[in-house]
Formats: C-alpha cells, sequence, structure tokens
C-alpha cells in the first residue's frame, strides 16, 4: 500500500479542499470506482448507496459544516460529483445497510508514572481497496494542527492533533445501524481532532452527533501532567465510554465492551475480534514499550499473532482482509509513526514519522 503525504497551506476549508481535489483527482476517480464496486458486491444497489450518501451530506452540513466545504471544494477541483466524494466519506454508513466489515485492533498503554500513553493499531481493510491511501497535514479555522491518516476522500480516520489528543479507530456493528441519517463516522473523527482536548470533550461530541452507523474511537489524551485514555464506543441507539486508568492496558478490536450496546450487536460472519482482543490483552508487556518502533515489532514478534491480519485467498473478493497499516501516535509530538505492512512484516519496511508542523524523517 502507497501512503502519501500531504500538507495544507491555508485554513480556508473551501479552498484547500479544492487544492486536494485537483492534485489527486485520479486517486479519488479510482477510489469512487472501487467503492461501487465494493457496494454492488455486498448488495447495496447504486440507488440505495447514494441516497445514504445525501443523507449524510444533508446531517454533515448540519453538523461539521467545515467538512461540508472542504468535500464541496473537492468535487469542484476533483471533477466528481458531490454525490461521489460523500460515497466515499459515508462507505462505513453504505455498508452498514447490508454487509458489515472486519477491521483493525487497537491497544493503548495508560503508563503510571507521569508519562504520554503508549499506542499502537493495526488497520485491516480489503485486499484489493485502498491501496493507495494519504497521511495528510493541516491547521484547521480553530487553530488546531492535525495529522491524520485516511483513505482518500475522507476527512479523517487515525490521527492526533497538537492540543494532546490522539484518536484510534475500529468498526462496529449494531443493529441500530442504518436506522437513521447520520453524520458519518469518518467526520465525527475530524470533529473530534479538531475540536476536543480531552476525552470528555471527544466524548461530548459524540453524544451530541446523530450518527448512522457504528464505531470505536479510542482517545488518548496527555495533558503534561496525567496521561489518560478511553474507548468511545458509538453506534446510532447510543454512546458508551470505557475509560481506563494509570498502569493499566486498554484493548478494542470489533466487539462491543459496553454490556448494554453489546446487547445488540450484529456480525453475521466469522469474525476473529475476540481472539485478536485476546492477543492485546495478553501482551502487557509489548504494549509498555516506550518506544514506537519498537513496540510494533514486539507485537509482530508475538507468535501465530491473529492481529497479523492474512488475506484468505479461498474468500471471494469483497470478503478478503488483510492488515495494511501498523500505527503509533505520539500526542507530545503530535505525530503518526506508522508502516504499510502488518505487524509481523515491520521489520522489513520502512517505518515513517509525519508529524503536524515538520517534514517526514
Amino acid at each position: 500500500m502507497i501512503v502519501h503525504e500531504w500538507t495544507a497551506l491555508t485554513d480556508d476549508e473551501h479552498e484547500e479542499g479544492r487544492r486536494f481535489g485537483r492534485h489527486w483527482a485520479p486517486q479519488l476517480a479510482a477510489a469512487r470506482d472501487s467503492y461501487l464496486r465494493l457496494f454492488a458486491q455486498s448488495g447495496v444497489p447504486d440507488s440505495m448507496a447514494r441516497d445514504v450518501a445525501d443523507a449524510c451530506r444533508t446531517q454533515t452540513e448540519v453538523h461539521a459544516p467545515e467538512v461540508a466545504a472542504e468535500f464541496q471544494g473537492m468535487a469542484e477541483g476533483s471533477g466528481l460529483s458531490l454525490s461521489d466524494v460523500y460515497l466515499l466519506t459515508a462507505r462505513t454508513e453504505i455498508l452498514a445497510r447490508m454487509t458489515p466489515s472486519m477491521e483493525c485492533s487497537t491497544v493503548v498503554h495508560v503508563p503510571s508514572d507521569g508519562t504520554a500513553p503508549r499506542t499502537l493499531q493495526t488497520w485491516d481493510w480489503h485486499e484489493t481497496l485502498s491501496n493507495e491511501t494519504v497521511v495528510r497535514r493541516f491547521r484547521s479555522r480553530r487553530g488546531t494542527g492535525i495529522v491524520t491518516f485516511s483513505e482518500f476522500g475522507q476527512p479523517a480516520k487515525i490521527g492526533v492533533n497538537d492540543r494532546g489528543l490522539g484518536l484510534h479507530f475500529n468498526i462496529l456493528h449494531h443493529r441500530s445501524d442504518g436506522s437513521r441519517a447520520g453524520v458519518p463516522v469518518h467526520v465525527l473523527a475530524r470533529m473530534i481532532l479538531d475540536r476536543a482536548r480531552s476525552i470528555e470533550d471527544a466524548a461530548d461530541i459524540a453524544r451530541s452527533t446523530p450518527l448512522g452507523a457504528s464505531s470505536v474511537l479510542t482517545v488518548a489524551t496527555f495533558d503534561g501532567r496525567t496521561p489518560a485514555a478511553a474507548a468511545i464506543e458509538v453506534a446510532p441507539a447510543g454512546v458508551a465510554v470505557i475509560e481506563t486508568s494509570p498502569g493499566h492496558t486498554l484493548a478494542h478490536t470489533n466487539h462491543f465492551l459496553d454490556e448494554a450496546l453489546a446487547a445488540r450487536e450484529y456480525s453475521p460472519y466469522e469474525t476473529t475480534s475476540v481472539p485478536r482482543y485476546q492477543c492485546l490483552v495478553d501482551a502487557v508487556d509489548q504494549a509498555r514499550i516506550i518506544d514506537d518502533r519498537e513496540r510494533a515489532l514486539a507485537f509482530g514478534a508475538i507468535p501465530d499473532a491473529p492481529i497479523s491480519v492474512r488475506a484468505r485467498p479461498e474468500q471471494p473478493e469483497h470478503l478478503r482482509w488483510e492488515t495494511k497499516l501498523t500505527v503509533a501516535l505520539d500526542v507530545v509530538g503530535a505525530a503518526l509513526a506508522f508502516a504499510s505492512a502488518a505487524p509481523a512484516d515491520v521489520g522489513s519496511v520502512e517505518w515513517r514519522r509525519i508529524s503536524v508542523d515538520s517534514a517526514a524523517v
């Protein structure tokens, strides 16, 4: 997988959207075509996909007008329709109507010595999709510096801001998914990165934002004195916050940990979520490692660890998942550190670091 880099020049969302759209028009068009194929393979008619995307557009314009302005510019710059742009950012909401997907393992250790949280996540997605992605650096109109990894057409996914907050992102599935129109979960991730300094801020934003699909946003924060982390599980039916305390490790994969939300969980396929979760829970020593690359290598060295997901060639194309990225967040340096590989393969590929304010090193 290729991970491109992009740096915004101004805080004008519309103009930056136009500039991004002009430069990355081929990647945006390819992403649209790939997702339209996935939707069709998953049993989602084009008309349904566009109806969901249009409903997401309406909610985004109300709750995140700055993101809506960026999307408008992106459509103008790329030549895609505005509906196409929202198809990309609303892919979770569209797929929630028919075929849920498996994605991601996250672990955060909160030290007891007053230092910053130590995090790691795998991003698992379809083998044939999103083989070009992007890390974007920008400063919002609110003055927040943000660096975030995402697929083309999404405003954010995994990221960190310069206010001491980092965000990991895993998909979840709930029987309330698709029950109403909502803000896309990737837009919610952008809202939190832009507006939040604390777990309380992030939870308040989640609770005040209508959603049409489920995810968990694992937030790690550090104010220079006290590290903290919590998993914010969101669904159209509600929001739950699972916190941890200093000296402990928080893990999350693709099943709800909150008992009330878990009671209406939905997973129609065989999932590895539980063994991946147990792998993370058991790997306390690895989670404590300070250096991010060494932490990733240690997780990769766990024998037969299920967090390094391999595509199964016997599965149909739209059910073949693999680990495409291993990423850690630095909430002190406001940076992402990552490799385009599963943990088991980190040692054989480049480990990159991209911060809010500096070039890659």
